[in-house]
């Protein structure tokens, strides 16, 4: 095990590293060929020029694109992968989502049921689709739904993560990440508004949903340990930046069974399991703590999440990851603003170990020179034994 290991380990056991451990989100293209000096894909300028689409839309109506997306997908895995070595994380989070196939050149299909619009960024790369609508309507659509290429996903997910360990398992802390969790697997394909009715009165239906949902995503995490990764992210938006989507005794009822599974599922496995959820999570914190989760993440400040009353909640139980914001720190602050923002965060956070500094999220927008100024703020600040404030 060497020291960046160790380091995140250590943060995610709630024990004092050496130093605070820094981890990022490769979620960009744009950010990661930035970081390594590249040039955006010529895919990206072709979905974006009207001149092009005609001739691509008529090409997606008659070619099977979700085997060419996966290689693009594992080709993105290893960008990231090699942007976070250059970088010096100390841990990163790494995707391959091999779920996209494109319907035109404007929209994607993917394997759960989910539509969704294609999106260019300003640099001509490609970046997350924007979820538009669903398309499973009811349990008749659902017990139609072909999930064949689903109960493939394992040996996919097993494949690209067992090369990319191979390749750089010992340059940092990976946490794999290959598939959105339940809440957005079941709300998403239905649509909020159907989810929400058969919530109330079809949970049979739903309850048979989750099942499947929780039974494939488990067999991703034994794929992702049997490929030697140390970790995972889990991620499932479960607020709005005002509070929780659900009732919080709803999301209990529906999910609480399956993600202690989940949870049970990584560390029976070997793996440490990190849970993202998006907006003012506040009041989720100690239920997320109480599924056994290792760490929970973004602890989004836009949101008015606060870190020291998270630390005061739930610190002693669970690992605090992220907090650093991605509308302006950094995107456009000053190199001041950068460390003060890194120090007040490690103030907050690190003292007696348990917390690993991170972005909150990630956008084409995100500064690589603030990022390199956020591992050397960590690096200034987050020395062990911490500086007084």
């Amino acid at each position: 095990m060497n020291a960046r290991h160790r380091r995140v380990l250590d943060a995610l056991e709630r024990r004092e590293p050496d130093r605070v451990p820094v981890m990022d989100l490769m979620l960009e293209y744009t950010t990661c060929n930035a970081i390594l000096g590249k040039r955006p894909s010529p895919l990206g300028r072709w979905l974006a020029n009207p001149r092009a689409t005609g001739l691509l839309d008529a090409l997606f109506s008659r070619l099977d694109t979700g085997a060419a997306l996966d290689l693009e997908l594992e080709r993105f895995l290893f960008l990231g992968a090699e942007a976070a070595e250059r970088m010096g994380y100390d841990a990163a989070w790494l995707t391959y989502f091999p779920v996209l196939h494109y319907r035109d050149s404007k929209s994607m299909v993917d394997l759960f049921g989910r539509l969704s619009d294609v999106v260019v960024d300003e640099s001509g790369n490609l970046t997350n689709p924007v979820y538009r609508e669903g398309l499973i309507k009811g349990p008749e659509d659902w017990k139609a739904w072909d999930k064949r290429p689903l109960l493939r996903l394992p040996e996919k997910v097993n494949r690209a993560f067992s090369r990319l360990h191979k390749k750089y398992g010992d340059s940092y802390f990976i946490f794999g990440f290959c598939s959105y969790g339940l809440f957005e697997n079941t709300w998403q394909p239905l649509g909020f508004e159907r989810f929400a009715v058969a919530a109330r009165k079809e949970r049979g239906f739903l309850r048979r949903m989750i099942g499947f949902l929780t039974d494939l995503y488990c067999l991703l995490l034994e794929a992702m340990a049997d490929a030697g990764l140390p970790g995972v992210i889990y991620t499932d938006d479960l607020a709005y930046r005002t509070g929780p989507m659900l009732n919080p005794r709803t999301i209990e009822e529906l999910y609480g069974d399956s993600y202690r599974r989940i949870v049970e599922t990584a560390h029976r496995a070997g793996m440490k399991i990190i849970m993202h959820s998006c907006g003012n999570t506040t009041s989720l914190l100690p239920w997320i703590a109480d599924c056994g989760f290792d760490g929970v993440h973004p602890l989004e400040p836009t949101a008015r999440v606060s870190l020291s009353e998270a630390k005061a909640a739930v610190g002693d139980r669970i690992c605090l990851v992220g907090n650093l914001d991605v509308t302006h720190i950094l995107v456009d602050a000053s190199r001041e603003e950068v460390f003060e923002a890194v120090r007040r965060a490690i103030h907050e956070a690190g003292p007696g170990g348990g917390f690993i500094l991170a972005p909150d999220h990630s956008h084409p927008q995100v500064s690589v020179e603030r990022l390199r100024w956020m591992v050397e703020a960590a690096e200034r600040h987050g020395r062990y034994p911490l500086e007084a404030d």
